[in-house]
């Protein structure tokens, strides 16, 4: 008997702990809502917001630094294009130089070259 009583008080506890879980799977919603946004305002107040003259003091000092490497890049951009287009027209006024025989001219000369071999190769 005694150990019908100990199995049934057991399976009491065991009917109330799953009463009690189901009742914890079924919460409300709202109250999660509510206790989130709690929290949200709670730790809103820890923060410790910067005074004015700091945030503007750091704006000032990110603009300046953003102007300066802006510069520089512009400046490192336009040396770069300047040493191109230079490399260009010196390879450009090279090639030119070199080529001042026309094609005219020497088609013609090879032409004559051309018939000249084949009429003494005939002879």
């Amino acid at each position: 008997m005694a150990e019908e009583k100990k199995t049934s008080k057991k399976a009491e506890k065991e009917e109330k702990t799953s009463k009690s879980a189901k009742k914890k799977s079924k919460k409300n919603p709202f109250k999660s809502i509510a206790s989130f946004f709690k929290s949200v305002k709670a730790e809103g107040k820890k923060v410790v917001w910067a005074k004015p003259m700091e945030v503007l003091r750091n704006t000032v000092i990110v603009l300046v630094v953003v102007a300066i490497v802006g510069v520089c890049i512009y400046l490192v951009d336009t040396g770069l294009s300047l040493g191109m287009k230079g490399l260009k027209n010196l390879a450009e006024t090279e090639t030119t130089a070199s080529e001042t025989v026309t094609e005219e001219s020497t088609s013609d000369v090879v032409l004559e070259e051309d018939t000249a071999e084949t009429t003494e190769a005939a002879e």
